[in-house]
């Protein structure tokens, strides 16, 4: 069977017998594959032809029947769930309906009323935030589809690290989707920056050119450019190719210069002034406390209880930003009767 993009294909898949899109045609050559190996594997049934178009156009129209009277169905049980979709398998065999909720559904008397009503195998699968944005669909801050609704198979973790690596604002609006979680795409382009980890300075780095230091104000991998700031509040750009680095063998740290023609590489010593090795930073002294005060709350910096008793010390908090794992998979459960 020659397959074109794109076509409208009858296929038979772990639900049952569906309408599927070729989007691309990567070979024409069967694969031997069984669809019981990878869920994502299908059996090709045949092209689409002029009845499936009219059963497709008629079965669109009952999913819209079947959303308003399910959805009257939960509000007369009083359940604290929100439909999202009606959807029929293309043989009629099951209805799903995709909803969510904050909290768990006892729907039992539900599924009885939706079994009665619609004859059929009835199929209540919860879904979350992400899960919901691939089945609505929507347009992301690229201005395209969403990735989940376009192509993405399954969800992929993804943390604030990965922003980190690839030089972003970690702006919250900016990070995250429509969906309120942060994008996928930065799972997607992380692999490619983090190729480049530890082979350039990060930014703010300090640099040598020639016989004078620099300051690394950008780099863009896409481009293969870095940007230096000089003491004068010059700027230049350089190709990542000319940018060399060593690790100091005292101080461990990382020493980087631009490799200028005709030049090897520069003095580092000026990069070494302003460094200590590691551990080798000073120590705060010991000191003996204060001697107490005869007067309870005065001289050893403690609180009295008395009504003259000085304000409290302010307490300082640290924050800890280590926590990157922002990526929350959605809860996928399915009920059926």
């Amino acid at each position: 069977m020659e397959i074109d993009s794109p076509q409208d294909l009858v296929v038979t898949t772990q639900h049952g017998c569906e309408i599927a899109r070729v989007m691309r045609v990567v070979d024409n050559k069967p694969s031997g594959l069984k669809g019981e190996s990878d869920p994502f594997i299908v059996e090709i049934l045949r092209p689409i032809n002029d009845d499936d178009r009219a059963k497709i156009a008629e079965q669109k129209q009952k999913e819209q029947d079947a959303f308003l009277q399910a959805r009257g169905k939960i509000q007369h049980h009083q359940l604290s769930m929100k439909l999202l979709k009606a959807e029929y398998l293309y043989d009629y065999s099951r209805l799903i309906l995709y909803f969510k909720s904050e909290s768990k559904v006892d729907f039992r008397d539900l599924l009885k009323s939706l079994a009665s009503q619609f004859k059929t195998r009835i199929e209540l699968r919860q879904i979350g935030v992400r899960d919901e944005t691939r089945l609505l669909g929507g347009i992301g801050c690229c201005g395209k589809s969403v990735c989940c609704a376009q192509f993405m198979n399954t969800f992929y973790p993804v943390s604030t690290k990965m922003a980190k690596e690839q030089n972003l604002s970690l702006n919250p609006a900016k990070l995250s989707g429509i969906c309120g979680r942060l994008l996928c795409c930065l799972a997607h382009e992380h692999e490619y920056y983090a190729s480049f980890h530890g082979k350039f300075p990060k930014l703010n780095a300090e640099i040598v050119v020639g016989s004078e230091t620099a300051r690394v104000m950008d780099i863009n991998y896409i481009t293969s450019k870095i940007l230096l700031g000089f003491a004068d509040r010059r700027k230049a750009h350089y190709s990542l190719d000319q940018v060399s680095g060593r690790k100091d063998q005292t101080t461990g740290r990382n020493l980087w210069w631009i490799s200028l023609p005709g030049e090897g590489e520069p003095d580092l010593s000026i990069l070494l002034k302003n460094l200590n090795p590691p551990g080798s930073g000073k120590k705060k002294k010991k000191t003996d406390a204060p001697p107490r005060s005869d007067n309870p709350g005065q001289g050893d910096g403690r609180r009295s209880s008395g009504r003259n008793a000085g304000p409290a010390p302010e307490k300082s908090e640290e924050h800890n930003d280590d926590n990157d794992n922002a990526a929350e998979d959605s809860d996928n459960g399915q009920v059926e009767d």
